[in-house]
């Protein structure tokens, strides 16, 4: 069961709650399981809709009026409540769950097996239970046990690409190198990383160089490899991705352009080899094109 939180302004819709209630909707799922309360449904969405800005156009003034809304799908609900503002403590953050549960309830098919009492009876139980818990040990726990599991989902999944062997038939369509070191942002490399992925791109593009069930050739930079691998969720079927390590980063603003140049070259060339490693992509081909591309790189 996926239960999570949404939030709807006038100009956004997605992300979650703040911290640190951010991980209440694993937690509300770890405990459903726990009471062994199985909604026949896989996921829960609990939307929060902030109130309109004058700036609004009507469709939405008149939707928030309209609010609560209940959804169900074939595998999911979405319970879309109206509130006043951000959540500041647990009492705000309960009201919203036990509001959107009550409507849950209040919609519940006759074929619908769990048990409504003992939802209440849990929900209640877990308020009293958190108003004695330290927050923000409780949030912390959480998010190392997601990353946790978000590295092993990944490690499996590149055991998987190494154990396939799928005919290389698709051509690259885009090749880029992603920023995940600590306490740096996206532009870290740039431009860098964009003017060497380009000449490593027009290369492999011009000698066709062939790839398995994926297109767009994604290198992850961060400074440990399990870092890097923690940031290669596979979302669509054209990602293909390719780890790099940079552990003396913090001296890369202070080298030459020249310099800067070819650490980017070498992180781009050890991520795609990688690549190369786990899906059987030709190696020899590969350095071939990366060798010319490096004479190249002045």
């Amino acid at each position: 069961m996926w239960i999570h939180f949404s939030k709807n302004s006038s100009n956004s819709y997605g992300g979650g709650l703040n911290e640190p209630f951010r991980y209440f909707g694993r937690l509300l799922s770890d405990r459903f399981q726990t009471e062994s309360i199985n909604f026949p449904y896989k996921e829960i969405e609990i939307c929060l809709a902030f109130p309109s800005s004058k700036n609004d156009n009507e469709k939405r003034k008149e939707w928030f009026e309209k609010l609560p809304h209940y959804y169900r799908g074939k595998t999911m609900i979405r319970v879309t409540l109206p509130i006043s503002s951000q959540e500041k403590n647990l009492a705000d953050v309960m009201e919203v769950i036990n509001k959107a549960f009550e409507i849950i309830i209040n919609k519940k098919k006759k074929d619908d097996n769990y048990d409504a009492q003992k939802l209440k009876t849990t929900l209640a139980n877990l308020e009293k239970e958190l108003q004695e818990t330290d927050l923000w040990k409780l949030n912390s726990k959480y998010e190392n046990l997601l990353r946790q599991e978000t590295i092993e989902r990944n490690r499996l999944e590149r055991i998987t690409r190494q154990q396939a062997n799928i005919e290389k038939k698709k051509l690259i369509y885009d090749l880029r190198l992603y920023n995940h070191l600590p306490n740096t942002d996206e532009k870290y490399f740039f431009p860098h990383n964009r003017q060497v992925c380009e000449m490593v791109f027009e290369e492999l593009h011009k000698n066709k160089f062939r790839l398995p069930d994926y297109t767009h050739m994604l290198v992850v930079v961060s400074d440990t490899f399990e870092n890097a691998l923690y940031s290669t969720t596979k979302v669509y079927n054209w990602q293909g991705f390719g780890l790099a390590v940079f552990k003396d980063y913090t001296d890369f603003p202070t080298k030459t352009e020249i310099e800067k140049k070819r650490i980017i070259f070498d992180l781009v060339k050890q991520g795609l080899n990688d690549m190369a490693e786990i899906d059987k992509l030709d190696k020899k081909v590969l350095n071939e094109i990366l060798d010319k591309v490096e004479n190249n790189i002045k």
